[in-house]
């Protein structure tokens, strides 16, 4: 049995899988709204955070509002592949007549793997309508080892991603464990304090609290559970 399970859980409340975090994110709804007029205004834009601070979970939430126009792809999990990307994307009947596909919006997690290769068709495509906006997502657009060409498109299209605020932590555990009392509020304070702001730092300090909580047979999280948390 999961150690979630012996709490009373179906599954992990403190998941970090994008998906999952989506459904309960916060501190993310001004940086999503930016996002969305860039998007709209079509435009090359940059998402940038911290390791952990919720890139990725941005990402996919725009992903789901825009539904079938989406294509989000991880650059540092595989080569991505542009032009496979928009070649899947044609229709049998943009086959038959040389029609691409227009309006999609490519969406970047980690865009400082993407290769030269890559970032010179992403540009093709982008000037060509194919990709009627870009959201590239990474830890810092000065170092991303962008060409001078894209960065100029981008401009200062920055979306920033502000560190997790203490508020914002506590919420984030409400949202996530709905009715259940397994942390106290000053519980929660004391790993935030642990995080450094961190968003995904915080919910593996959560979730290892939860381990140790079920190894120790108890069905709340104390402080005698957070003892060896960061070591």
């Amino acid at each position: 049995m999961e150690w979630f399970e012996e709490l009373g859980f179906g599954e992990n409340p403190f998941s970090t899988d994008p998906a999952f975090s989506a459904r309960s994110s916060v501190g993310l709804e001004k940086p999503l709204s930016e996002l969305e007029y860039c998007v709209s205004s079509g435009s090359i834009v940059f998402v940038e955070g911290a390791e952990g601070s919720g890139k990725s979970v941005l990402l996919q939430k725009l992903a789901e509002k825009l539904g079938g126009r989406a294509v989000k792809v991880d650059a540092a999990a595989a080569t991505v592949d542009v032009r496979s990307i928009v070649s899947k994307k044609t229709s049998l009947f943009g086959r038959l007549f040389g029609k691409s596909p227009s309006n999609l919006v490519l969406l970047v997690d980690n865009a400082a793997s993407l290769s030269p290769d890559s970032l010179e068709l992403l540009k093709y495509y982008y000037d060509n309508n194919n990709f009627s906006a870009v959201v590239l997502a990474g830890t810092s657009l000065k170092s991303s080892g962008f060409s001078v060409s894209v960065l100029d498109r981008i401009g200062n299209r920055v979306v920033k991603i502000a560190p997790l605020a203490e508020e914002e932590a506590l919420r984030m555990v409400r949202n996530r464990l709905g009715g259940s009392e397994l942390f106290s509020e000053d519980v929660v304070r004391k790993i935030y304090k642990m995080s450094g702001k961190n968003t995904k730092k915080f919910l593996q300090l959560c979730e290892n609290a939860g381990k140790n909580a079920a190894a120790a047979k108890s069905s709340t999280i104390g402080e005698e559970h957070l003892v060896s948390l960061n070591k």
